[in-house]
């Protein structure tokens, strides 16, 4: 990978090399155990030197320095160096991470909590985002950056830090845990044994036993101790307890180790709609808890259960008859969607305990099974936000897409619709009502200027309104029957009363647009429903979405060329292939190759057909 330099002229601070604990700096703690001993190293790390957010930024330069090429600092998450001074949000620039991510206690970046350097590290700015504010636990898909793969995986509500970190982030976790407790007016910082721990800002972090695993199985080495001691000796005058004495985690919250769930589940049962399954339980525990329940699906009834000691991904692609679904203690219920209709599923389920190589599951007894079959079909329009814009050239340009991916044709004179705008997560609200008819796999653009529209895309906007005004941190929501104050939400891009700015969804000087894969609408703003790609007027989009293309390959093997596809057979498509789009590739013409990094949702290979990756190109299939 490809990183650029920087030449410039840098003072270096002459740091001591102290490698050693003061003498007596834990002598308090001597003998001490559980939340006694938690406590008085509490007394001893609190009451650090603070440092503002910008001194933050000087000092990862000291901290982080690549040992190697003094004049660059290494990002955290991937281990990729950028020069000192590439500080930015923009690609291959390095930002502030709070491991300890903000929104779990909202401090910000407000000292102490805000700016401790123990928890603050230098990372790759798009990779800090993909981040967010996840918590830490064995993520599913590897993450791949628009700089190139890294060897972090993620989940909905988990980040899994490449291997040579896990155990700094879990000493960074304990840390903050024992800093702040609570006194002095500060936060009182606690981890969790579960994901998803903060949804209204809670001071929680997850997930403890997955955290003292990597503790355990990622020990403290010589980097980390450096890192210690110039903090310690140049900037906060404290120190990281679990870093100079690895064992006071366990003396602290133990082994993090515990035998198999004491029970199964009790109440197992289902309910179908044409297109979905719920299951839902009560958890029965015991003297040991299940920490989290392994579901299994399938269409004969007949499981193979699962073995000790081995992780198994989530799997709801069930295009293969069968899936499988990793799901917390005490969630009890989980729902399958995308079924097929008037079809038989079977589940079961077990309750497991810790995680990785020391996952225990309780396969004997009886292990709840249950059956349930979904529903006909009833063919019904589903309406989409489709695409939700912000050009950078041209803020006026702005406009959102919403397509029918039903397939019945919706007539907006007899159904009612809005499409409703939160401004910066508060009380502002403007409402747009939805006029015209549908046709099945058509769009429909809502525009803030119809003039503006006309004039930057050649094409006219279906509605027109000043209230299509979303300035990148406003969400979009989709109501059926009424505005958002009388209606039903049955869509949305972002999440209500927040403010979108530094989130997942933020949308600044972009394009946000639906990926193929998506078939019903969501009410929950979904990362892996959504591409967002920074954007100008001329990389827009408008009255093109949940395209069939077919490559006919007629004038090169560019993929890019629109020349080279064939829209529902017949034209050639107003814009380039992306991940809105179906692609079919045809054994026509010339084969396509990919030579730059691509990302498409659904591709179908005709018999004898190929495609072909080079240029060192990656191709990244994504589905909802």
């Amino acid at each position: 990978m490809h990183k650029k330099l920087c030449m410039y002229l840098l003072i270096f601070v002459a740091l001591t090399a102290k490698a050693q604990i003061p003498t007596g700096y834990y002598s308090n703690a001597d003998g001490l155990s559980g939340e006694v001993l938690k406590a008085t190293l509490h007394d001893i790390i609190k009451d650090h030197h603070e440092l503002s957010y910008d001194s933050v930024t000087i000092a990862l330069r000291v901290t982080d320095q690549d040992t190697i090429d003094t004049s660059k600092l290494i990002c955290f998450y991937t281990g990729w160096t950028y020069g000192k001074l590439d500080f930015g949000n923009g690609s291959e620039e390095w930002n502030r991470e709070h491991v300890w991510s903000k929104s779990h206690g909202d401090f910000g970046n407000n000292p102490p909590s805000g700016t401790d350097l123990f928890q603050l590290h230098p990372a790759d700015a798009s990779v800090n985002s993909s981040k967010s504010n996840r918590d830490f636990d064995w993520g599913i898909t590897q993450y791949i950056d628009g700089s190139g793969p890294t060897d972090c995986y993620k989940d909905t509500d988990i980040w899994e830090p490449r291997d040579e970190v896990k155990g700094d982030v879990a000493r960074i976790i304990f840390y903050m845990a024992t800093r702040y407790e609570g006194d002095n007016g500060e936060l009182d910082l606690e981890p969790l044994d579960s994901v998803n721990t903060a949804v209204n800002n809670e001071p929680h972090y997850g997930k403890l036993s997955t955290l003292i695993s990597w503790h355990q199985n990622d020990p403290v080495d010589e980097w980390e101790r450096k890192r210690n001691d110039t903090i310690y000796y140049h900037y906060q005058h404290n120190r990281n307890p679990f870093i100079d004495h690895p064992e006071y985690v366990d003396s602290i919250w133990g082994a993090g180790i515990i035998g198999e769930p004491s029970n199964h589940v009790t109440d197992f049962v289902s309910t179908a709609t044409s297109t979905s399954i719920t299951n839902n339980w009560t958890n029965n525990d015991g003297d040991t808890l299940a920490q989290g329940y392994l579901i299994m699906i399938n269409k004969t009834g007949i499981f193979t259960s699962p073995v000790d000691s081995t992780g198994y991904p989530n799997d709801v692609d069930l295009s293969d008859g069968e899936g499988i679904y990793n799901v917390s203690h005490n969630a009890e219920s989980y729902t399958w969607e995308n079924l097929s209709p008037e079809t038989e599923y079977y589940f079961k389920i077990f309750p497991f305990s810790n995680s990785g190589e020391s996952i225990n599951y309780k396969t004997d007894g009886i292990v709840p099974q249950t059956n349930n079959t979904t529903d006909t079909l009833v063919f019904q329009p589903v309406l989409i936000i489709s695409e939700v814009t912000h050009p950078s050239d041209k803020s006026t340009a702005k406009y959102v897409e919403v397509t029918n991916i039903g397939n019945d044709e919706m007539d907006f004179s007899s159904e009612t619709w809005y499409l409703s705008i939160q401004s910066n997560g508060g009380s502002t609200w403007r409402d747009v009502q939805l006029t015209g008819s549908l046709k099945p796999d058509s769009s429909i653009t809502l525009a803030y200027s119809a003039t503006v529209f006309n004039t930057w895309y050649g094409k006219n906007t279906d509605i027109a309104s000043g209230n299509i005004s979303g300035n990148g941190n406003d969400g979009y929501f989709l109501y059926s029957g009424g505005k958002h104050s009388t209606g039903t939400l049955m869509d949305a891009y972002g999440v209500i009363d927040e403010n979108g700015s530094g989130t997942e969804w933020e949308y600044t000087n972009s394009r946000a647009y639906r990926i193929y894969s998506v078939t019903v609408p969501d009410t929950i703003w979904n990362t892996s429903e959504w591409m967002i790609e920074p954007a100008t007027t001329s990389q827009m989009t408008p009255k093109w979405h949940h395209r069939i293309l077919t490559w006919n390959g007629s004038a090169s093997s560019d993929i890019n060329d629109n020349n080279n596809w064939n829209e529902s057979g017949l034209t050639i498509p107003d814009y380039k292939a992306d991940a809105s789009c179906k692609l079919n590739i045809a054994n026509n013409g010339i084969a396509p190759v990919i030579t730059e990094n691509k990302t498409f949702s659904i591709i179908e290979m005709e018999a004898g057909a190929t495609l072909t990756i080079s240029n060192n190109a990656t191709l990244e299939i994504i589905g909802k």
